[in-house]
Formats: C-alpha cells, sequence, structure tokens
C-alpha cells in the first residue's frame, strides 16, 4: 500500500466523502469542512506530488460524477489543484552546489550535498495569492457588476436571515436597521472567504506535516518557522491590493479579497515574531496566553500582530531577539 497511486486513490475517495459531508448543514458538517485537505496534504507530503493529483483528480471525478459536474470543477479550483500546488513547492528542492530546481518525491536530487529546500514563507506567500483569487472566482457566481451583486447578495441574506421570523424581521429590528450590517456583509463577503481558504488549507498543510513526519513518511526536512519571511515583493502586493479597495465598481470587492488574505499572511508572520521575542522571557506562557485571549476576546488585537509581521522586515525584531542573521527567505 506504499504506492502513490494507490495513496491518492484512497485519499481522493476520503475526501469526497468528507466533500460531500460538508453539504448536509449539520454541526458536523461544520467539523468536517475544516478537514477536506487533510487527505490530499497527507498524500502528498508523504509520497510525493504523483500521489497529491491522483488524489484531486479522482476527487474532482467523484463529485462530478455523484454531485454535479459544476461541483466537481469547483472542488478541482479550490482544493485539488491548490493542494498539488502547495506540496509541489514544499516538495521542491535543489542541492546547494547547482542552481537548478529537483522535484523531490518524484524524482531524485543529484547527492553531491545539502539540499536547499523552498522555503515555507514563500510557499504562505503562494498560498496568499491563490486565496484572493479564489475569493475573486467566487465573486461573478453573484454578479458581473457591482449593482448586480449587492442585489444578489442582498436577496440571499434576506431569505437565510429575515426568513427565519414569521413576520419576516426580526423583533425591534427592521430590514431598515439592518441595512448597514448587511451592507457590510456584503462586502466583506470576500474578504472573510479569503481568510477562512488561507487558514484552513495552511493549518491542514501543517497537521497533515506533522503527522507524516511523525510516521516518517515526511519527504522534506521540516523547516524551521521561526526565521520565516515572505519575498521583497510580497509588500507590494498588500499595498496594491489595499490601493485596490478603492477602485471602481466590482474591482474594489475583488481587491478586498486580495487584501484580507494578505493581511492574514501578515498576521500569521507577526505570530512567529511574538512567538521568538517571547522565547527566552521567563513568562513566555503567560505573555502568549494573553496574547490568543485578547485576539480572541478583542478583534482588534490582530491588527497589532499584523503590523508586528509588516514591520518586522525593516526593524528586525526575530534578529535581536536571537542574535541571528536576515531571515533566508527575503533573500
Amino acid at each position: 500500500m506504499n504506492s502513490p497511486i494507490l495513496i491518492g486513490i484512497g485519499a481522493g475517495l476520503v475526501s469526497t466523502a468528507l466533500f460531500a459531508s460538508t453539504l448536509t448543514g449539520t454541526m458536523l458538517s461544520i467539523v468536517l469542512f475544516y478537514v477536506t485537505a487533510l487527505p490530499g496534504f497527507l498524500a502528498g507530503l508523504g509520497w510525493g506530488v504523483q500521489a497529491v493529483i491522483v488524489s484531486g483528480l479522482v476527487g474532482a471525478g467523484l463529485i462530478s460524477a455523484l454531485l454535479a459536474p459544476l461541483a466537481g470543477v469547483g472542488y478541482f479550483l479550490t482544493l485539488g489543484l491548490p493542494i498539488a500546488i502547495l506540496c509541489y513547492l514544499a516538495l521542491l528542492g535543489r542541492p546547494v552546489e547547482e542552481n537548478a530546481l529537483v522535484e523531490q518525491g518524484t524524482a531524485t536530487a543529484p547527492n553531491t550535498g545539502q539540499v536547499e529546500w523552498y522555503p515555507p514563507g514563500r510557499i504562505i506567500a503562494w498560498a496568499t495569492v491563490m486565496a484572493g483569487c479564489i475569493a475573486a472566482m467566487s465573486v461573478p457566481i453573484f454578479g458581473m457588476d457591482i449593482d448586480t451583486y449587492r442585489t444578489n447578495l442582498q436577496e440571499i441574506l434576506d431569505k437565510t436571515f429575515f426568513s427565519q421570523f414569521p413576520d419576516g424581521t426580526s423583533p425591534g429590528i427592521s430590514k431598515e436597521d439592518m441595512a448597514p450590517v448587511i451592507g457590510l456583509l456584503i462586502r466583506a463577503l470576500p474578504a472573510a472567504s479569503a481568510i477562512v481558504w488561507l487558514s484552513v488549507m495552511l493549518l491542514n498543510m501543517w497537521t497533515a506535516g506533522r503527522i507524516v513526519m511523525v510516521s516518517g513518511r515526511l519527504i522534506r526536512p521540516w523547516p524551521d518557522l521561526t526565521m520565516m519571511g515572505y519575498p521583497r515583493h510580497f509588500a507590494l502586493g498588500f499595498v496594491a491590493s489595499l490601493l485596490g479597495t478603492f477602485a471602481p465598481g466590482i474591482l474594489s470587492v475583488i481587491a478586498t479579497g486580495f487584501a484580507a488574505a494578505f493581511l492574514m499572511a501578515y498576521v500569521l508572520l507577526g505570530l512567529v515574531v511574538l512567538h521568538v521575542m517571547a522565547r527566552n522571557s521567563p513568562f513566555r506562557f503567560i505573555l502568549l496566553g494573553a496574547l490568543y485571549l485578547g485576539i480572541f476576546l478583542f478583534g482588534w488585537v490582530v491588527l497589532v500582530v499584523a503590523i508586528a509581521g509588516i514591520g518586522e522586515p525593516m526593524f528586525r525584531l526575530r534578529e535581536r531577539a536571537l542574535g541571528l542573521g536576515p531571515p533566508p527567505d527575503n533573500d
């Protein structure tokens, strides 16, 4: 059962079952939604790119046959293809003495010394761009222009929220009172979908990596996440997406998804920075516990964490805390 093809088929079957279960609308379906990507990452990180490609194709084919062709396409674009790309990048390495990249798991690198693996920060950067693209792909489903988009989402929210009450309105709250809130929800939908997708994918990738590492199947060494960083042009993408939110029409809605994805990536980097800074403190667990409690209770704390991530390339907070050189991902 060590064949990558057999592993990929098995992972595709499990992922299909999980994906179909998310459509039941039960509380359990919410939990299953967050682990739908796990089988694909397990196959890719443990058995190579061939296994994860087979997993994605099997999942997309089964969902197309069992549910609808459009559902299969959606599965492939939002799960199958992104998981394959992320696994390919994670298993990409090159011998230190050579310049050519070689794919680990499907081809063997020359035994000429240490292997330089694709940096984790760049993997997150690619995942961030994919999150923005997936959020952008969801926008035309509701309308190709801003008025149609708002009208269709307004009708959906009316049916899902106000239809829960006998007279069509919540006691003490009219539709006019809810208009600003609904308008904010409509505007923030691409941002929310980008953040959720990015968080779910990276969490599943991290979990799968830990599982296959414990089992002895991890193809590449576990990366040092404490010094990860993003490419220099990553900040330009963040600035461009923020400026795009001021664009007219539907472009501003699309840019909102990209801006939220970039912001979430900087939140992750900020958490890494704060973890490194607290490493040598005797009150480390108290400080980190207070940090996560503040994030849970007060949403604005996330912005502070993001600022730490945004300012890291300039202030080198981790280098000051550890006395090390610049993060390798920023080269």
